[in-house]
């Protein structure tokens, strides 16, 4: 089995029985302080003003309002203040009960060296605006709006940022970094990523511009005096003295953990052939699960199945879904103590699979695993008629390379995107969250050839986990062999690890002299405790 990307440790806390030792693993490392920042693109409206703009409605059923624009506006009452204005009719909206939306977008003015962007850490670069609105209903106050703030390459968009936020009738500041928000595609370009955004930082960035989006403003009454004012649209990045410190090492602590094995799922959704399914289009092929299948798993193991049937799908356009297996997912047991970080950077996935019925010449897929973040009914208020849980996130985790031989993916759900709720109400409500579970996606985006038109199309999904990333060193193992306990430890992933040992578990701890891996100590009548510590290069 091949490795296809790897992170962080393995992780373990041993303690013997015969009360001789055990092990932790803590980290020192020093704190780098930021002595400014380098500002990167910037409009003003009054002396930098971006050289163009546009505007756009969006709609199921093809039907747009009327928008105007004006980016040397001059606020009263003394008109001194210059602005962007864009405002929109929403008439023609008036009982309209599906999804719409409005929004207007532009370049923000820079100098155009890529040099400027020195960091990978989407935490320097610090983005900021004025906004407010005009022409909200008697019953609003604040609109819900969108920054879609965009880096590319040329056409090609290297990251797409989402950071909503709520502008009311008055001025306000915002302030948001690029590691806020979700990552999303744009203009049917695939979704980007850190990935995307590291390789745009190598190639030289080319682009600075954003979207400002009002998914379903219905905030605003179905009229034509709508208005969303913005100013003082700046990036910057944090510079900080010398170079970066050395990264600490970080290891796994697990949330769950499905081998489907001795660790199954306590339920599947849809596990029988015929289950239904979704898709983009009207072709529904028939979706299902397959739980614990014996067999079917790395080495023999058992593993889980998300299956498809195309086998009554025409062949001529729309084709095939574009996207197979929701309503078929499944869960299992949690801890949720590590669940106590806001950041989707502390967070991984990790899983074995492989897949079979590709059409021929095809080699591999795309999938998309869905997280949902579950809480007990009216943890989001106010409280609404819905008496099933509430959901403070669904969570998408895009995967490509799945072929026929088993791969082990490692993803972090930084490279992910929310796909309903939001991370704000992931953050405010993380100690409320008492359920998770998951589905599978079988996608063939953009190749409606991807599969087989019969019933043999499967990924098989073994050893599945979430886990939470935290500073730490590699664990200790302890192994008795006579009357000597040996104490091992792995080289952490920078920097070296140094034995220390103390009377009581919570110290106080000295350095063991000299002491390298494996470390033999003879078995006293006294306990001994042993940890490693983390030292930089």
């Amino acid at each position: 089995m091949k490795i296809r990307r790897t992170q962080g440790l393995r992780t373990a806390l041993l303690s013997l029985a015969c009360a001789c030792a055990a092990g932790i693993g803590i980290t020192v490392h020093a704190q780098r302080v930021p002595i400014g920042t380098n500002e990167i693109a910037f409009a003003d409206f009054d002396v930098v003003v971006p050289g163009w703009d546009y505007g756009y409605f969006y709609s199921d059923g093809n039907i747009g309002g009327t928008q105007t624009r004006d980016r040397a506006y001059a606020e009263p009452p003394d008109n001194t203040n210059i602005v962007f204005r864009y405002t929109f009719d929403t008439t023609v909206f008036a009982g309209f009960s599906s999804w719409w939306g409005t929004g207007f977008g532009m370049p923000v003015p820079w100098g155009g060296d890529p040099a400027v962007f020195n960091s990978l850490d989407l935490a320097d670069y610090i983005l900021s605006f004025d906004a407010r609105v005009e022409g909200l209903a008697a019953d609003q106050t604040s609109a819900n709006s969108v920054m879609e703030f965009r880096l590319g390459v040329g056409s090609t968009w290297a990251l797409v940022k989402a950071l909503p936020y709520n502008p009311g009738s008055n001025w306000t500041h915002y302030v948001f970094n690029f590691d806020q928000g979700s990552y999303i595609g744009a203009d049917g370009q695939p979704n980007t990523s850190y990935t995307t955004f590291t390789n745009g930082v190598a190639t030289g960035l080319t682009t600075v511009q954003f979207n400002q989006n009002q998914n379903a403003p219905t905030q605003f009454g179905p009229d034509a005096d709508n208005v969303i004012y913005m100013d003082n649209i700046k990036l910057e990045v944090l510079q900080y003295a010398g170079p970066p410190p050395p990264t600490p090492p970080r290891q796994p602590v697990t949330i769950f953990d499905y081998n489907f094995d001795d660790r199954p799922l306590w339920y599947a959704w849809n596990a029988f052939p015929g289950g239904t399914g979704w898709s983009q289009n009207a072709n529904l092929a028939s979706y299902w699960v397959i739980n614990n299948a014996v067999g079917a798993g790395v080495a023999g193991s058992q593993a889980y199945i998300m299956a498809m049937d195309n086998s009554l799908i025409a062949v001529t356009p729309p084709g095939l879904p574009q996207w197979a297996g929701g309503n078929t997912g499944g869960g299992g047991p949690v801890n949720y103590a590590p669940l106590s970080s806001a950041q989707m950077k502390d967070y991984q996935i990790r899983f074995d699979a492989r897949v079979e019925g590709l059409a021929d010449g095809q080699t591999e897929t795309p999938a998309t695993v869905q997280l949902y973040f579950r809480a007990p009914d009216d943890t989001l208020q106010p409280p609404d008629s819905n008496t099933e849980a509430d959901v403070p996130l669904r969570y998408n985790i895009d995967v490509s390379g799945i072929s026929s031989n088993w791969v082990t993916f490692v993803v972090s759900l930084k490279d992910g995107s929310v796909n309903d709720g939001s991370l704000t109400n992931f953050s405010m409500h993380l100690s409320a969250i008492n359920l998770i579970d998951f589905q599978f996606q079988i996608q063939n985006p953009h190749n409606t050839t991807l599969w087989g038109l019969d019933a043999d199309n499967q990924i098989i999904i073994d050893n599945f986990k979430l886990e939470r990333l935290v500073t730490g060193t590699p664990p200790l193992n302890i192994q008795i062999i006579g009357n000597d306990a040996v104490v091992s430890w792995a080289s952490p992933t920078t920097g070296t690890a140094k034995l220390q040992s103390a009377s009581t578990a919570n110290g106080t701890y000295a350095d063991v002299t000299g002491a390298t891996s494996p470390y033999t100590n003879a078995i006293s009548a006294a306990p001994k405790y042993f940890r490693t510590q983390w030292i930089a290069p």
